[in-house]
């Protein structure tokens, strides 16, 4: 099922938004015009993870400094060996909408 999550216009440029669902802490972000949606919590030590620096389509956790592709959840560098959750996303009108089974 897909829920809204976030409003088109409060994701500007490379701009990450975190987002509290029930269960889950996820984070939107642009990566080459596309958006994408991550569980913001680091696959090495659950840090999170939407506070990292941006290096093009990467992000690096704060703490161990772990590199994720944003674009496809792979963990690049080490301590993490685990590819981080991305959840598919759609615009709906002026929405942002991520499929999940969290309401």
């Amino acid at each position: 099922m897909y829920i809204k999550i976030a409003k088109i216009f409060d994701l500007e440029g490379e701009k990450i938004l975190r987002v509290n669902l029930k269960y889950t802490e996820v984070a939107i972000t642009r990566v080459e015009g596309e958006i994408v949606a991550f569980e913001d919590s680091c696959t090495h030590d659950g840090e999170e993870i939407s506070s990292g620096e941006r290096e093009g389509n990467c992000i690096i956790c704060p703490r161990h400094l772990a590199k994720f592709d944003l674009k496809t959840g792979e963990a690049l560098t080490m301590p993490a060996t685990v590819p981080m959750k991305l959840f598919p996303t759609r615009i709906v009108g002026d929405d942002i909408e991520i499929e999940t089974e969290e309401l």
